[in-house]
């Protein structure tokens, strides 16, 4: 049984995007894409969805400046950050925001399922 959770996936790499959204589709209902930090921020605004899960390197707006919009606007957003850097500032700069969470590309399904759990069952 799928899971109601409302789910904001940025990702600009449009193969990246489609296989994601496919394995984000086998456990859970609702699906919205974004493909950059600034579609992002308005769908957020529109649909305040229960988590974000945002690559950090993408044109128009990156994903710490779209956490840091989000979070201004709900500071209990829930957003999982997908990286390739393994740069300890990186990971600072997304927790001293507020992020939630992080991955690090490749991305392991198993451990987003259960990073997108973790999130859900938090206040």
């Amino acid at each position: 049984m799928k899971r109601p959770l409302k789910i904001l996936y940025v990702e600009d790499e449009e193969s990246i995007r489609e296989e994601m959204i496919e394995i984000l589709k086998l456990d859970y209902d609702d699906i919205l894409v974004a493909k950059n930090g600034a579609q992002a921020v308005d769908i957020y605004k529109q649909v305040h969805p229960d988590i974000v899960i945002s690559d950090i390197q993408m044109p128009v707006m990156d994903g710490i400046k779209m956490s840091k919009e989000i979070l201004s606007l709900d500071a209990h957003a829930k957003i999982i950050l997908i990286t390739a850097f393994n740069e300890q500032s990186y990971l600072e700069e997304t927790q001293a925001l507020g992020v939630k969470s992080y991955l690090k590309k490749p991305v392991n399904i198993d451990t987003l399922f259960e990073k997108i759990e973790a999130l859900s069952n938090s206040h």
